[in-house]
């Protein structure tokens, strides 16, 4: 009996393997951006489609639905529609790029038209994902727009208990800010309960060890940062250094190849990522 027993564990490992198989894909999209979004904006956007649609062609999706783009005129002014794939409909996961994604932007009838390819690796993934709500807030007031020396805060809920960090990109220089966790908890990603409502990176926070507020700075007339929210159901670790140490602030390349380690081993990682604009 007992060998019988590890005989169907084997096989059931095995079955799990299979269904979390690591794949190499390629995914291309045009994204007709609408006048409310900057250019940063509609690039990152054009990108996810592109992740997804990769995804979508090699594994499915949950529910059945096409990328489509109408373009017409109301009034004098033209108007768009674009119907996409979105992560809870794809049946995987997008764990790292194999290439810098390729982001051309063109205009066409007036309208700003971003073209996407991407090539990386994906993985199979079988059950849904945990519906998570993240917001930027400025002020309090959630918000991408920001003037220098802003007062920046996170809202932050999650429809499962897990682990959460939270990143900043500075995409003029390809440099992470590790903003949560913070300093004094020895890189240990930040333990949240379900359906409830957090506020981190702010004195709001009773975990917040620091006496200012967090602001976002520029120099530039105008430059962009990228949010990046990770959320996990298992525990995880922030170790960025050639130390194994934690630090406040890493190369996005390293950044990218501990957030690949991650999914690869941990299969109830997910990220958001929403782009930030910052004025002077």
């Amino acid at each position: 009996m007992k060998n019988k027993i590890q005989i169907l564990l084997l096989l059931l490992m095995c079955v799990d393997i299979y269904a979390q198989r690591t794949v190499n894909a390629c995914g291309e999209v045009e994204y007709v951006a609408p006048e409310t979004q900057t250019l940063a904006e509609a690039k990152q956007t054009a990108i996810t489609q592109a992740r997804l649609k990769a995804i979508a062609d090699e594994f499915g999706t949950i529910v059945s639905q096409t990328n489509t783009t109408t373009m017409h005129n109301s009034n004098g002014k033209s108007e768009n529609s674009f119907n996409s794939f979105s992560e809870n409909e794809v049946r995987g996961i997008w764990i790292s790029d194999t290439k810098e994604p390729e982001v051309s932007v063109m205009y066409r009838n007036d309208m700003m038209v971003i073209h996407a390819k991407v090539c990386g690796q994906v993985r199979e993934q079988k059950r849904e994902t945990v519906e998570l709500q993240v917001k930027p807030l400025n002020k309090g007031i959630e918000s991408t727009l920001f003037k220098n020396n802003d007062r920046f805060s996170v809202s932050f809920k999650s429809a499962a208990s897990g682990y959460v960090a939270v990143f900043i990109r500075d995409d003029n220089n390809d440099i992470v800010n590790v903003m949560m966790p913070y300093e004094d908890s020895d890189g240990n990603a930040r333990e949240v309960k379900s359906n409830k409502e957090y506020v981190f990176l702010c004195t709001q926070d009773s975990e917040y060890p620091y006496a200012e507020e967090t602001i976002l700075t520029t120099s530039k007339s105008i430059e962009n940062n990228t949010l990046i929210v990770v959320f996990s159901q298992k525990k995880f670790h922030i170790s960025l250094s050639n130390m194994g140490e934690f630090v406040p602030e890493v190369e996005n390349s390293k950044f990218q190849k501990w957030l690949h380690n991650l999914r690869v081993y941990d299969t109830t990682v997910q990220v958001e990522e929403i782009v930030l604009t910052i004025k002077k």
